[in-house]
């Protein structure tokens, strides 16, 4: 018998500072989706709003078969089907690990990922990656998620358990720079402008821009992309 335990929970919360839900891995960015900081401070005032090109959500299968071998034997054949059926459906793949901190599922063994819950219970994470299609809801996103994950037949004892964390993710961040980047100097270029003039030129000074751009969720499926610069000005051609 299938069994599938869903966690609600809300697209969007306010909760802790978006820096600390960020996680930067080679050529994609994620952030919590559930983590939207209201706090401005170091928020510089330049960004780009940008679409979210995946969400990751987090799925634990958890088995109380008693006999340890079998509970390792019912996760693995239920990981293969999982795997297998990620490969065929289009926009979806799996990884390892929790979201924001998993890797591809060649790197690890099924023995390395099943972990001993206790009280005769094992356990393996994954983590489903599902690809935004245009024009998708955020909710089209989940519900796809979850037919995904009800659908797969399962072994046994074997739970499937879909977390309350998601993660909207930008793939090749770097295609954005260029955005970003062009919107700075703009700024700059008001900046000069409005405070100064021919007989009373602004030299401005911008710092931290050599640092990796920084998300944050704004939206169901936005992710607001910046640089946390400083900017300062100072009147005088060179004084």
């Amino acid at each position: 018998m299938k069994r599938l335990l869903l966690v609600a929970a809300a697209a969007i919360a306010i909760a802790a500072p978006a820096a600390n839900a960020q996680v930067v891995r080679g050529d994609q960015i994620v952030a919590q989706s559930n983590y939207v900081s209201r706090q401005q401070a170091a928020i510089p005032q330049v960004s780009i709003i940008v679409r979210a090109d995946f969400v990751l959500f987090s799925v634990r299968y958890e088995t109380a078969t008693r006999a340890t071998d079998a509970r390792g034997s019912e996760l693995a054949l239920v990981f293969k089907t999982v795997t297998e059926r990620a490969a065929r459906t289009e926009g979806m793949s799996i990884e390892v690990g929790q979201p924001g901190f998993s890797a591809a599922m060649e790197t690890a063994a099924i023995k390395e990922l099943i972990q001993d819950q206790g009280g005769d219970r094992s356990a393996i994470d994954i983590v489903l990656k599902v690809n935004v299609k245009e024009k998708e809801t955020f909710d089209a996103v989940r519900a796809r998620a979850e037919k995904f994950v009800k659908d797969t037949p399962l072994t046994g004892r074997v739970e499937a358990v879909i977390g309350d964390s998601q993660f909207l993710g930008v793939a090749e961040p770097k295609k954005h720079r260029d955005a970003l980047i062009k919107a700075i100097s703009e700024d700059v270029r008001l900046m000069q402008s409005s405070f100064g003039g021919p007989s009373s030129p602004v030299q401005v000074s911008l710092t931290g821009m050599e640092q990796r751009a920084q998300t944050r969720p704004v939206g169901p499926l936005d992710l607001e992309i910046y640089i946390p610069y400083s900017m300062s000005l100072r009147s005088g051609a060179g004084n």
